[in-house]
This record gives C-alpha cells, sequence and structure tokens, in this order.
C-alpha cells in the first residue's frame, strides 16, 4: 500500500481526511449560505425602515408646519371675531340709545 494510505477504506489517508472535513462542514457551508441570505434580507429591510424613516420624517414637518399655520389662523380669526363682538355691542348701545331718545321725543 503507498505511504500515506488508509488501509480500511482504500483510499488515501488525506482524501479519507478530506472527505470527512468536507462532510463536517457541510452542514457549517449550509447554514453560512443561509445566513448570507438572512443578512442579505435584514439589510434590505434596514433599508426600507431608514427610507420610511425619512419619510415619515418628512411628514412630520408638513405636518407640524400645517398645525403652526392652523393655530396661527386660528388666533387671527379668534381675534377677528372678537373686534365683531365689540363692534355688535357698539352697535347694540347704539340703536338702544337710539330708541331711548326716539321715545323721550
Amino acid at each position: 500500500m503507498p505511504e500515506g494510505s488508509d488501509r480500511r477504506e482504500g483510499m488515501p489517508f488525506y482524501l479519507g481526511a478530506f472527505l470527512a472535513v468536507a462532510l463536517d462542514w457541510r452542514p457549517q457551508a449550509r447554514n453560512a449560505a443561509s445566513n448570507t441570505q438572512t443578512l442579505q434580507a435584514l439589510k434590505e429591510e434596514v433599508a426600507a425602515l431608514k427610507e420610511e424613516k425619512e419619510i415619515l420624517g418628512r411628514q412630520n414637518e408638513a405636518y407640524q408646519a400645517s398645525l403652526k399655520l392652523a393655530q396661527e389662523t386660528k388666533e387671527e380669526v379668534d381675534k377677528q371675531l372678537g373686534d365683531v363682538y365689540v363692534r355688535q355691542v357698539s352697535l347694540q348701545v347704539q340703536i338702544t340709545d337710539l330708541r331711548d331718545m326716539a321715545m323721550a321725543s
């Protein structure tokens, strides 16, 4: 038998050792491939979530600007309503005064 042979299997020892290592590493290689696919899927999901976060950030900024404008508009409308109410009360007082003067004469 040649040097480095394994008599039991009829093949050189190093081929038997290589085969044993290859068979032992096969599940690890499958796991590595699966992990690579999982990692790629996670990277894609992270990228999608980052994009969604940016979109939501821009939407939030637009919402905040709209909210601020609505609050400013409400304050202006409230001020105008207050002015109208003051004018209405003033006119009612004038009407009452005119009515009183008309009845007195």
